[in-house]
């Protein structure tokens, strides 16, 4: 009975196998072969190729470039060059910085002022109490020496006597004592009496100023007076005034053609290679400065 059951079975798959594969070689017989080549072109139907018509250019009208905040007109195409202004600010137009004034020309380089002939350097006191058993050292600027004298001695070669010398005892307002120290002397030279007092620098009347110039280094000219006119490397000058107290004079520069004429309050200046000498008081002939202190021996 199943020899039976199995040999139906195995008719009933071969029928439905040989079916299966008469349906697919009706199906490949209809489908085109994907090896076949494609026909571009048939005879019935040619390609032809077609004329196209040109495009004519149209006129565009730009809108135009609205105001900006920054009250300048401003858009993707405008302006063809951004600047930017004197404030760092953009601009649409060109900025040139202003062109620097012309030099000045010259410099105060120092002003010097002749030290008197004679000058206390120090002293030798023999005896505390009594200021007459004393030894001044005095210098003699021409000679560049060195003059032990005391009261009542003359020097001949120096061309002077001293007279006096005396010690004034001081307290300041913390009651610290002090002293001021004076030697009069009698000028055989001019046959004057000068006072010196130690630890200040006496100088003769009268200044030298000493001008140079960043332009032309050559340039070095010497004035004694005010007002005085010279020739500089940058045009004329007048030197109109001079501050001893400040170190300073003023200087007018006179006009040129289109250049305007420029005064100007100058400095000795610092780091010059020809440094400024001291400067006294006019007032009391003092040297100012605490490099030229006075070391007594009292």
């Amino acid at each position: 009975m199943n020899k039976i059951y199995d040999k139906l079975l195995l008719a009933i798959a071969v029928i439905v196998l040989a079916g299966g594969v008469f349906l697919y070689i009706q199906m490949s017989s209809v489908a085109p072969s994907l090896n076949s080549p494609v026909d571009v072109q048939t005879a019935d139907k040619p390609y032809l190729p077609e004329t196209v018509s040109s495009q004519t250019p149209s006129d565009v009208n730009w809108p135009e470039a609205p105001e900006q905040s920054t009250g300048w007109r401003y858009d993707v195409f405008t302006p063809p060059k951004i600047f930017i202004d004197e404030n760092g600010q953009f601009s649409e137009e060109g900025w040139e910085p202003p062109v620097p004034p012309p030099p000045f020309g010259i410099y105060l380089a120092r002003i010097e002022r002749k030290p008197y002939r004679i000058q206390i350097e120090g002293s030798i006191q023999e005896d505390l109490t009594d200021v007459s058993k004393v030894r001044l050292i005095m210098k003699d600027e021409e000679a560049q020496k060195t003059v032990f004298v005391r009261p009542g001695e003359e020097n001949s070669d120096a061309e002077f006597k001293l007279l006096s010398y005396d010690i004034e005892r001081l307290r300041d307002e913390n009651n610290m004592p002090s002293s001021v120290a004076r030697a009069t002397i009698l000028d055989q030279r001019s046959g004057e009496e000068v006072v010196l007092i130690a630890g200040e620098r006496r100088y003769d009347s009268g200044f030298t100023v000493v001008l140079r110039s960043d332009e032309d280094a050559s340039f070095n000219i010497e004035l004694t007076d005010a007002p005085s006119e010279f020739e500089g490397p940058m045009g004329s000058y007048t030197l109109l005034e001079i501050s001893l107290e400040e170190s300073s004079i003023k200087v007018i520069k006179h006009a040129v053609d289109a250049e305007e004429g420029e005064t100007q309050t100058l400095k000795a200046r610092a780091g010059d290679p020809a440094l400024t000498l001291p400067i006294t008081n006019p007032e009391t002939n003092a040297l100012e400065g605490p490099e030229n202190t006075f070391d007594s021996m009292f």
